[in-house]
């Protein structure tokens, strides 16, 4: 028998599922995280979940892992000591920035600058140079003064070194030497060029990028390395994938080299994951919606596929890194609530995390939050418990709650409400960021729930935004770790073009794109990806001549040679600006940059299809409880979602209950379970 594995390490929970390929079974589960060390929660989670499932952590075949160790790195700041080697005269680049400054404005008072990521007294520049636009080598590398740099920053004990010369991406021969030269001078440091990181114009964005590559390595060298060794010696062999930003998947090798690319690599995995299952149902056109213990991450799927970025941000940050388009607010369960001076109510971004959690949790939480308020207005019922393992302590959550109630002379249920409508509203919010800011219409999509808290928020929000229907996939308090299994292969290949339209005809383009599709396919096959399974998407990288706002146009490259080739790009172009700007330019098409995704599928999960069984859901009834909506207790059905089978239909107010989340239907709505045992969730009563 074969299993394959998928393991998502969250604020709160580490969630974990096992698929069985013989059976198609699915088994989730869920443990508390460990922020000291990550490693730990994975190795308990991936033991507890394969046991539950009937098997060992031997007879794991696959293993698709996603992380926040990069991200948490950041916004806490504590990687590693990186040294920076530059051309000379260029040594202030990441002090200098772009005209903006990132980090905190307030107003008249300042702002508050981050220091950068490589200091100064860490930087050195050296000569040479290479010119623009040519990529002219104009004065030699000065490689004594490279290994007297390299002496200096090894002894002055920087863990990491990175390589960023002025105009490498346009002839990358100077940082290739000096990579060769730190081998010789420190061969145990590890060092990145920008050539490889990031090979565009840009010199900020491309030091930057690389810094936090870095940055961020000798860490996730460290993780990586130790949770291969506690796998081995609990008997896994299975093959340890890593989850991209971008929702793809690298081996551990190349995650070690590129760290970089997994500053968002827990919540590509849920939004990959939902446009699978959207698109599996014929709803391609969604919007998601994750809401875990710490935050909500929203996004956009259109034709079934992810919108993606190419400007990840992380804190105050804003680097080059192919990512999932996600925006996050600091809304989840573990939001703290509270009574600002002025007697507002405000809910997050704090939150109470995994320790001590929310005053349910009975781990010494005090202070109320989202999950408390749901505790209190009945929406968590009696029979829940977190992870089928965890009892709520009900009392502690109607205290805490009660704080709440005192200082604005409420009753509790009143206050429960009023932290809900708080948090529904900032995640209302993130929404509109991700589709009517960018020129799109909610109610032309659906929308996906998902994670531990979204299922009891996400009918309230559909129903403000018109967003239906609305789908809750089996599972949902463990998508993230689900979408890693329907994760491929994949990583991105691009170089800088600057041509207009003018210019250029569709020939050389087609080209310059099959030469990053051949780069790309190398790559391929040394993640072990047969030449077979090999696919490629196009994309290049539009703006109009002497604008900065570029839009990454996806290219169909057998066209490219025909007459119309580069005019579909500047039709497609000009028809995304106008939708998200509202207007056009009459100005010439540049193309910036070219780029070609690589993408080898591996076949981690199955959707199963199932028959329609009939519309009575009374076996999977549960009782009777009494439920706050629209200011006043209702008698409100529980069911247990492990008993409902497709074809049945709920009538709201209803509850659902699962192991890993709790779905809230409210009046006047109807629920079906689809052919995939999908919940979906629309207006109006039953026909």
């Amino acid at each position: 028998m074969t299993y394959n594995l998928g393991v998502d390490v969250g604020g709160t929970f580490t969630d974990v599922i096992v698929f069985d390929e013989s059976t198609h079974e699915l088994t989730i589960d869920k443990v508390l995280s460990t922020p000291a060390n990550p490693s730990e929660g994975v190795l308990r989670g991936v033991e507890e979940a394969t046991e539950k499932a009937g098997t060992s952590v031997s007879e794991l075949d696959l293993l698709f892992h996603g992380t926040t160790v990069v991200t948490n790195m950041l916004l806490e700041e504590t990687g590693s000591r990186v040294g920076l080697v530059t051309t000379t005269g260029h040594e202030d680049i990441l002090h200098l920035a772009r005209a903006w400054t990132p980090g905190p404005l307030y107003g008249w008072m300042g702002m508050e600058k981050p220091n950068p990521l490589a200091d100064l007294v860490d930087t050195r520049g050296v000569g040479g140079r290479i010119t623009s636009p040519s990529g002219e080598e104009t004065e030699p590398l000065d490689e004594a003064a490279v290994r007297e740099a390299v002496r200096e920053l090894d002894d002055a004990g920087v863990e990491s070194l990175t390589v960023a010369l002025l105009n490498s991406y346009l002839n990358p021969a100077h940082e290739e030497r000096v990579r060769e030269i730190v081998a010789e001078e420190a061969p145990e440091l590890p060092v990145s060029i920008s050539s490889d990181i990031v090979p565009e114009y840009g010199e900020y964005e491309r030091t930057l990028t690389t810094v936090i590559n870095d940055y961020a390595r000798p860490t996730v060298i460290d993780y990586l390395d130790d949770l291969d060794d506690s796998l081995a010696a609990a008997g896994s062999s299975a093959t340890m994938n890593v989850v991209r930003s971008d929702g793809g998947l690298m081996s551990t090798a190349a995650a070690k080299e590129r760290p970089v690319e997994l500053a968002l690599s827990g919540p590509s995995g849920g939004v990959v994951g939902a446009a699978t299952i959207a698109e599996k149902k014929g709803v391609p056109d969604v919007l998601t919606l994750d809401m875990g213990g710490t935050s909500t991450d929203v996004s956009l799927v259109e034709a079934g596929t992810p919108e993606t970025t190419r400007q990840t941000k992380v804190g105050y940050r804003e680097f080059t890194s192919r990512s999932v388009d996600v925006n996050t607010v600091g809304a989840g369960g573990g939001s703290i609530a509270r009574v600002q001076l002025n007697g507002s109510l405000q809910v997050g971004p704090e939150s109470a995390g995994a320790d001590p959690g929310p005053a349910c949790y009975g781990q010494g939480g005090e202070e109320p939050t989202v999950t408390d308020a749901n505790v209190v207005l009945g929406r968590i019922p009696e029979s829940v418990q977190l992870g089928g393992r965890m009892a709520l302590d009900r009392e502690a959550a109607h205290e805490a709650v009660a704080t709440i109630a005192e200082e604005r002379d409420t009753s509790v249920e009143e206050a429960a409400q009023a932290i809900l409508d708080i948090v529904n509203e900032n995640m209302h919010s993130a929404l509109r960021v991700v589709s009517v800011e960018r020129g799109y219409d909610p109610r032309e999509f659906g929308l996906v729930a998902f994670g531990g808290a979204g299922p009891m928020h996400a009918n309230a929000l559909a129903d403000v935004m018109g967003a239906y229907p609305l789908v809750v996939p089996p599972g949902p308090g463990v998508m993230s770790a689900f979408g890693f299994l329907t994760s491929d292969i994949q990583n991105e290949f691009a170089e800088t073009y600057l041509e207009t339209e003018e210019d250029v005809d569709g020939g050389d383009i087609h080209d310059e794109l099959r030469a990053l599709e051949a780069e790309a396919s190398e790559w391929l096959t040394s993640e072990g990806v047969p030449e077979g399974d090999h696919a490629f998407d196009y994309f290049a990288d539009c703006r109009y001549f002497r604008q900065d706002i570029q839009m990454s146009i996806p290219v169909t490259v057998e066209n490219l040679r025909g007459e119309s080739g580069l005019a579909e790009i500047k039709d497609d172009f000009e028809a995304r600006h106008d939708r998200q700007f509202g207007f056009s330019l009459d100005a010439p098409l540049e193309i910036a940059n070219l780029r070609v995704v690589g993408k080898g599928t591996l076949q981690g999960v199955t959707i199963e299809e199932h028959a329609l069984t009939g519309a009575d859901p009374s076996d999977a009834e549960l009782g009777t409880s009494e439920v706050y909506f629209d200011d006043e207790y209702r008698e409100t059905t529980i069911y247990d979602r492990g008993e409902l089978r497709p074809g049945n239909e709920l009538v709201g107010p209803a509850i659902v209950t699962d192991d890993d989340s709790t779905v809230v239907l409210q009046p006047d709505h109807v629920a079906t379970i689809d052919r995939y045992a999908n919940i979906e969730i629309t207006r109006g009563e039953s026909q």
